[in-house]
């Protein structure tokens, strides 16, 4: 190039193209960052777990977001009353009340959702409790567990501290069935039942017949039911 001669277009316009081209490229990728970062943080708030705790302030635990509160309903004008919503916390079988045929009241209810990981008519549903049973006042009997036939002893497990003995249970009728475990410890004078209760259908009763839950479909149910019953504690 002679001297003194004006630079080509392309020299000059070239470096700041792909000035412009970086700029935009950093853009993006910042731009790209901060959603995901927005979108994890949204993630992480709705796995937060939340906490229960008793209205007297006796005890509490910590459940999963994806699991859903049941509510009591009165039922007319007596002292009956039913769980809401019913297609996670209610079965031909009772899974918010215990299985025990005792004088029980029902502080907590936490369930399953029904169509996560159990999209199949198969299972009914799946539930965490905590119940106060009410007739039995010394820690003997407490402890002792149910008196019902379908009730087998398990060894005690520690819960926080708390010792707690365990039983397993399990009955069907017209093609439905309920199972699960009862943990009882005797507190200030209370015997406290906890309960993780599990009602399924017959999968043949069905036409064409209901698909089988997995073993990793169990693995989901049972495990968040059973992070709530390890983070149960007593708080006086």
């Amino acid at each position: 190039m002679a001297r003194g001669a004006p630079y080509p277009a392309s020299a000059i316009a070239n470096p700041l193209l792909e000035a412009s081209s970086k700029w935009s490229v950093l853009s993006l990728l910042s731009a790209l960052l901060l959603m995901a970062c927005a979108a994890s943080s949204c993630a992480q708030s709705q796995d937060l777990p939340k906490t229960f705790a008793s209205t007297d302030g006796v005890f509490s635990f910590r459940y999963s977001s994806q699991l859903i509160q049941c509510q009591q309903k009165k039922q007319g004008s007596g002292d009956g009353y039913y769980w809401i919503p019913a297609e996670n916390c209610a079965a031909y079988h009772p899974v918010c009340d215990g299985e025990t045929g005792e004088d029980n009241t029902a502080f907590a209810c936490i369930a399953y959702p029904r169509n996560r990981f159990t999209n199949t008519s198969a299972f009914e549903a799946a539930t965490f409790s905590v119940e106060i049973v009410n007739q039995i006042v010394t820690a003997q009997a407490c402890l002792a567990g149910p008196a019902d036939e379908i009730f087998s002893a398990r060894p005690p497990v520690r819960i926080h501290g708390v010792p707690f003995s365990v039983f397993e249970f399990g009955e069907g009728a017209m093609n439905q069935s309920v199972s699960g475990e009862v943990y009882r410890t005797f507190h200030r004078g209370k015997c406290y039942q906890l309960g993780i209760n599990v009602a399924m259908a017959n999968p043949g009763v069905f036409d064409p017949p209901a698909r089988e839950l997995t073993k990793r479909d169990w693995r989901e149910v049972k495990g968040q039911l059973e992070q709530a019953r390890d983070s149960f504690r007593f708080i006086k």
